[in-house]
């Protein structure tokens, strides 16, 4: 069979003022060529969109290679959609198939016609940015008044109902059993010496397992651990992010430690577990399961990606995973060897020492090196001014009366709203603005507490008390106080540096 032409006629409803498909095909037939045609009709079909089934038939017979020109009374015949009608016309130039309309004399083998065909073209991609646009811009407007955005449900929630700006939309809210996993995962990562692997091995020997009953595995821990949805919010979470070059949708008064939070991409495409450049963080609506000093050591020790030492590997130094070779650059091992004569010896081994042209570093005594690096631990910590007792009492005083003030403020609240049903709109309208009120100075409240305790713990006051008792620390618990103080050590038979946190 030969190449056709096609004539295709639509006719939405029977009106007195619509020209019926019997006539659009005789104006039609006097634009074929050689009168090999093929009619297609749709009757009863509106022209807002192509879902029709002549329409779908006759673009089924362009991709097999039957149609050699499309035939229409209108344009509007088509779609009176532009984009509709342009996604049309690049099916036809694909299987180089001409266009006819025979009012508006528009053929797209006309040099004319190809010339109206691009006009049209420009305006459907103009249309198309600008829905695309819309849908970013109505997405944007979404995530950032804490609306769910879909996607999958992370771990430890599951979706319920809710309504947000009087929009029904859905929440995240805790499940209890997982909450627990969570909240251990959390504390296990938090721990200096822990890696994700040492949390993977725990969860499987509790036979713990995700909601396809498959076991968690390193990448998986790590997308939770550094996934905000679990953080309780507060204003110290809002100062990292900041730090980080996050976009923050919230004031800082918003920060209460009570909300999980969303992070969206942003302007920056690169993965949100590696940077938070350029990311958007957003209050969302539900509780949150993990604190934010937890969460932060987590998610710090994350975007530093070192190479955290194993506990069986920390058993000989407390030094392990700081302390660094100082003419190469790799780490140092602390290596014991065993005399049965004398007490056993501890030296410091460079990694790079007995690989092909590798370091010439010589052994250094690591009792010698740890002694000294303790010692400058106690003098860095002494160039800070620990808290007194009476800062102490003053930061508590403050503290409590500020909760004091908090409470008052939930009295009232709770006073007016038992008012409301018996409200006229009068009193119903000054019960709701004072309750925004009463809201704001509970956050301002909030905001200065949080600043309270951060005040304190700067001080470091509790990393001094354990220096103090030094020798009765667990190996975890000094590895925990050096993480807190050192960056690295780079250690040689000349010198010794230390690069500290504080």
């Amino acid at each position: 069979m030969g190449y056709l032409d096609a004539i295709y006629t639509r006719q939405s409803v029977d009106r007195i003022d619509s020209i019926s498909v019997e006539s659009q095909t005789e104006f039609c037939k006097k634009e074929v060529s050689d009168g090999q045609y093929r009619i297609y009709t749709d009757k009863g079909y509106s022209g807002k969109n192509t879902d029709r089934p002549a329409f779908q038939k006759m673009m089924q017979d362009i991709e097999s290679g039957e149609i050699r020109r499309v035939i229409v009374y209108r344009l509007d015949r088509i779609s009176r959609s532009v984009l509709d009608f342009a996604n049309v016309i690049d099916v036809f130039q694909k299987y180089q198939v001409d266009f006819v309309s025979t009012m508006e004399k528009f053929d797209t083998g006309t040099p004319i016609g190809k010339a109206m065909l691009m006009i049209v073209m420009i305006f459907a991609q103009l249309e198309r940015e600008t829905i695309q646009q819309r849908v970013i811009d109505a997405y944007s407007s979404r995530s950032k008044r804490g609306f769910y955005m879909g996607g999958r449900v992370p771990y430890g929630f599951q979706l319920k109902d809710t309504v947000i700006d009087g929009v029904r939309t859905r929440m995240y809210e805790p499940v209890e059993s997982e909450t627990k996993v969570i909240r251990t995962i959390f504390a296990l990562y938090s721990e200096p010496q822990t890696s994700f692997g040492d949390v993977m091995r725990y969860l499987i020997q509790l036979g713990v397992v995700k909601r396809n009953g498959k076991p968690f595995n390193r990448s998986q821990i790590r997308e939770l651990i550094v996934n905000p949805v679990y953080v309780k919010a507060d204003y110290r979470l809002y100062e990292f992010f900041k730090v980080q070059g996050t976009q923050i949708v919230n004031n800082p008064e918003d920060f209460i430690g009570t909300n999980g939070a969303y992070l969206y991409s942003g302007e920056n495409k690169t993965r949100k577990t590696n940077s938070l450049q350029g990311h958007v963080l957003v209050i969302a609506p539900h509780q949150g399961m993990v604190d934010s000093e937890t969460w932060l050591k987590c998610r710090s020790k994350c975007l530093n990606n070192k190479s955290v030492a194993k506990p069986l590997k920390a058993k000989a130094t407390w030094l392990a995973g700081k302390i660094k070779c100082a003419k190469c650059g790799y780490a140092l091992v602390s290596k014991v060897y065993r005399c049965k004569t004398k007490l056993n010896n501890r030296y410091y081994l460079c990694n790079n020492k007995y690989s092909a042209g590798g370091c010439d570093f010589h052994s250094l005594d690591a009792d010698v090196v740890d002694a000294i690096v303790l010692k400058e631990m106690r003098k860095k910590l002494d160039s800070f001014q620990t808290l007194s007792k009476r800062q102490q009492d003053s930061f508590n005083l403050k503290t409590i009366q500020l909760k004091n003030q908090m409470e008052s403020l939930d009295q009232e609240i709770s006073s007016l709203l038992d008012k409301i049903s018996t409200a006229n709109d009068t009193v119903m309208a000054y019960i709701n603005r004072r309750v925004s009120e009463l809201d704001a100075q509970k956050k301002e409240l909030s905001m200065q507490i949080i600043q309270l305790e951060s005040q304190k713990q700067d001080h470091l006051d509790v990393i001094s008390d354990y220096m103090d008792h030094w020798e009765e620390l667990s190996m975890a618990d000094k590895l925990t106080v050096v993480d807190s103080l050192i960056v690295s050590v780079h250690a040689s038979e000349e010198k010794i540096e230390i690069k500290w946190k504080i």
